[in-house]
This record gives C-alpha cells, sequence and structure tokens, in this order.
C-alpha cells in the first residue's frame, strides 16, 4: 500500500532535484557522497573499498584513529544544510559499525534526502541508527544462503532479513530496498533475485562491480576483486532479464537507459557525477576526484563553499561529460542521464513505483 505522505515527499523531493539540475546556473554539487567509514565487519571478494584485498591499505591510508569524530562530521553536515544539498548518501565499508550515525543523520533529517546503504549484518541489533534515513539500500547478493558465501560470513542473509523486517516493524517510515551486486558467482541468479525480491515486497538495484571510477583512489589495489566481474555476454543476459522485469511493472530501481547501457556494454556516457556530487568524501575527510583518482581537497580543512571553487574540484568537474570509464552504477549513470535528458518519464514512473509503491 502507498503511504501518501512519502509519496508527496518524494515526488517534491524529485522535483525539487530536477528543478536544481535544469535551473541553476552554475555547476556546484547538491548531493553528498560520504564513506563514513571503510571499517567492514564482511569480506566481501569483490569489494573495491573495504574487501579482503584493501584491508592493508585501509589500515595504512584510513586507520581508525584518522576518521572525522562526532563533532567534526556534524560540522561538516551544518555546512551542507546552509550549502542547500538535496540529497546525502551514506556509506561505507559498514556505516552501522559508527555509534554515533543516529546523531550523525538527526543533522540531516528534515533537511536532506538521506540514503544509508549497509550490508544489514548488524542492523536488527542497531536499528535505530538509521531511524532518521529516508530509505535503506540492504546489500543481498543471492535469494538464499549463498549470499553468506559470497560475503564470506556464516549468518549474513538471515541477519539481513532479520534487519529489514526490524526497520519495517521499528521504523516503517524508513524505506527499505536491496541491492545485488551481480558478479562471476551469482549473475545467472539474477531471474531469482528478481522474484525473491517481489516476495519481500522491497525494490531492488542491481549493478557489475565497477573498479575504475567513483572510488578510485591512488593506488588503492584492486587487482584481484576485478576477477569477480562477470562475463559481457553473461550480464548482457541477466540485465535483458532485469529490463524485462522492469518494463512489465516489477519493482526495479534504475533506467532503460541505464539497462540498455550494461547490455550493449557501451563504454561511456555523458557523465556529470563530478560536478553535482560532494564526493566521494573519505572517512578522513578527503575529497577524491572520480576522475583523476587522486585527493582534491579536504572537508577537515576547508569549508564546502570554498572546496568547490579550487582548481582541482573545477578541473575535475570539467572533465566529467567526456570522462570514457562508464561506471556501471545506476545512481551515478541515471543522475547524468536525468542532466543530458536521457531520463525518460517511465524511468520516473518506476523510480516512484520502487520507493513509494
Amino acid at each position: 500500500m502507498i503511504d501518501p505522505r512519502f509519496a508527496l515527499k518524494a515526488a517534491l523531493g524529485a522535483l525539487d532535484v530536477a528543478r536544481t539540475m535544469v535551473l541553476r546556473k552554475d555547476d556546484r554539487p547538491f548531493i553528498l557522497n560520504h564513506l563514513v567509514t571503510v571499517r567492514c565487519n564482511l569480506a566481501c571478494p569483490h569489494c573495491y573499498v573495504s574487501g579482503p584485498e584493501q584491508v592493508e591499505f585501509n589500515k595504512v591510508r584510513f586507520p581508525r584513529k584518522s576518521e572525522m569524530n562526532t563533532e567534526e562530521m556534524c560540522a561538516f553536515y551544518r555546512q551542507l544544510v546552509a550549502a542547500g544539498f538535496k540529497i546525502a548518501i551514506v556509506l561505507g565499508g559498514e556505516p552501522l559499525l559508527r555509534d554515533d550515525l543516529g546523531r550523525l543523520l538527526e543533522v540531516l533529517r528534515d533537511h536532506l534526502y538521506i540514503t544509508v546503504f549497509s550490508n544489514g549484518y548488524l542492523l536488527e541489533e542497531r536499528v535505530e541508527l538509521v531511524q532518521h534515513a529516508t530509505n535503506l539500500f540492504v546489500s543481498l547478493d543471492a535469494p538464499d544462503e549463498q549470499h553468506d558465501v559470497l560475503r564470506a560470513r556464516p549468518g549474513t542473509f538471515r541477519r539481513a532479513l532479520a534487519g529489514i523486517e526490524a526497520v519495517r516493524s521499528r521504523h516503517p517510515k524508513v524505506k527499505v530496498a536491496v541491492n545485488m551486486t551481480v558478479t562471476t558467482a551469482n549473475v545467472q541468479r539474477v531471474p531469482e533475485m528478481i522474484a525473491f525480491a517481489k516476495r519481500l515486497g522491497v525494490p531492488v538495484a542491481f549493478q557489475p562491480p565497477t573498479y575504475d571510477g567513483q572510488f578510485t583512489l591512488d593506488d588503492r589495489p584492486h587487482q584481484v576483486s576485478a576477477q569477480n566481474v562477470p562475463g559481457a555476454a553473461d550480464v548482457a543476459e541477466a540485465f535483458r532479464a532485469i529490463r524485462a522485469a522492469a518494463d512489465g511493472g516489477e519493482r526495479i530501481i534504475g533506467s532503460r537507459a541505464f539497462f540498455d547501457l550494461v547490455i550493449e556494454n557501451r563504454p561511456a556516457y555523458p557523465c556529470f557525477y563530478p560536478s553535482y556530487v560532494l564526493g566521494p568524501v573519505m572517512p578522513n575527510g578527503d575529497v577524491v576526484g572520480c576522475i583523476s583518482g587522486g585527493v582534491i581537497g579536504n572537508v577537515r580543512t576547508t569549508p564546502v563553499p570554498a572546496l568547490v571553487k579550487t582548481v582541482a574540484w573545477q578541473a575535475n568537474a570539467a572533465a566529467g561529460p567526456s570522462c570514457a570509464k562508464g561506471c556501471r552504477d545506476w545512481g551515478i549513470h541515471d543522475l547524468s542521464a536525468a542532466r543530458s535528458r536521457r531520463f525518460r518519464l517511465d524511468d520516473a514512473k518506476r523510480y516512484a513505483a520502487a520507493f513509494v509503491g
């Protein structure tokens, strides 16, 4: 059943974001992409941020002691509110490992649309931490205990489902969705996952892992992780099933343009992510240029309005439309599709149906 209050909020929010993209006279960002920690309680072999291959890198580059503390984070988030940001995407690592997550999200509540990504392992016992989120994505890579194997920890599937039910029962205003990373190990199970999400009563998103793009950072290792990328033919077959199910009315997140891009294995698309998104912001405050792969600023030392006027920021943003990396990420792609008028009315209806249906 549709919650009319959330439907209205989602509709007004979508219109506000669209108006922001079309009418604003500059390319100042209005979306935050924030890795609040790179610590994780799982060891997913395909992960490009906190997987087994990145453990030692993260210990050196982003040790826990270097994470922004609660006061620093709250001050940063207040800057975003003052600057008129519209959306905050909060992820990790596993963001529920931060005891202060609830307090951080409270700063943004009533001001930004807040999306949290979690693996769900701690969700049932720490459900209060996400009560201020607008929506929550829980990672599910299989419709059964194969998920435990893919996430390298027994009990992960059961705990993720328990967490989803805890959110629905205790904080029903938080809209839950699931996200499947499509790898060599589960690409054949995409149709089953579509059916499982329908039985679970939640929208579902699909994407192959991307190793050269938004989370690229200098010499972060990903050679082993990247071996989990499925072949183009298998991905195309899976996304044909996804596209057909979406066309048939299933609650699948993503535009038709995104599905077509993956099916046809096109190398790139005009990307506006670097202009409109502040981030990824790393746990220590570093802002990474997704095109350069280097650090282009730090929110600890530079106020956001000043940071986005720097030469490094503007150079990274200006390079976006001609970037050839072609991230296979529905959020990045569909933001860019909306800006370049490739986002259709039926795509908007699909998003609305996914989140409020």
